[in-house]
């Protein structure tokens, strides 16, 4: 199985059988930008098809 790109840590275990309940604990859900830059992310955000609505 390969991960799609930014796909964060909890939502990439929490794809595994018995690890559903990880998933929700990802926070990653708009990226982070490093402070008094342009366009340089310290964090991207999880590309993770459960957080389409917040993105």
């Amino acid at each position: 199985m390969t991960a799609p790109a930014n796909l964060s840590t909890e939502c990439t275990v929490g794809r595994e059988p018995g690890y559903q309940n990880v998933h929700a604990m990802c926070r990653q859900t708009r990226d982070v930008s490093l402070p008094h830059s342009t366009g340089i992310l310290l964090i991207a955000r999880c590309t993770c098809t459960c957080h389409k609505e917040s993105a």
